[in-house]
């Protein structure tokens, strides 16, 4: 037994040496899926290697749709011009 108790879920976590992808300057900041949360799914993390089957939800509203009535999506949520978008 080590007196690291968080041992069991450092299998989890990057190398040492492996520095965490760069946020993408062009997503809003309020999307979120659950690919990214799993290292070793779909790109190791990163917006851009996300398949097109993930599911992504907005964290202003905890749904899959924004503040703006529209739909969160790896396409949508790069748009600028929406009322909701923060730059990431």
């Amino acid at each position: 037994m080590t007196d690291d108790p968080l041992g069991p879920m450092r299998r989890f976590t990057r190398s040492p040496g492996g520095a965490p992808p760069e946020a993408e300057p062009l997503l809003c900041r309020h999307i979120r899926t659950k690919t990214w949360l799993s290292p070793d799914a779909f790109g190791v993390g990163d917006p851009t290697q996300s398949p097109s089957i993930a599911q992504y939800w907005c964290l202003k509203t905890m749904k899959s749709f924004g503040p703006d009535d529209d739909m969160v999506d790896g396409e949508e949520c790069r748009n600028p011009a929406r009322s909701c978008y923060e730059e990431s």
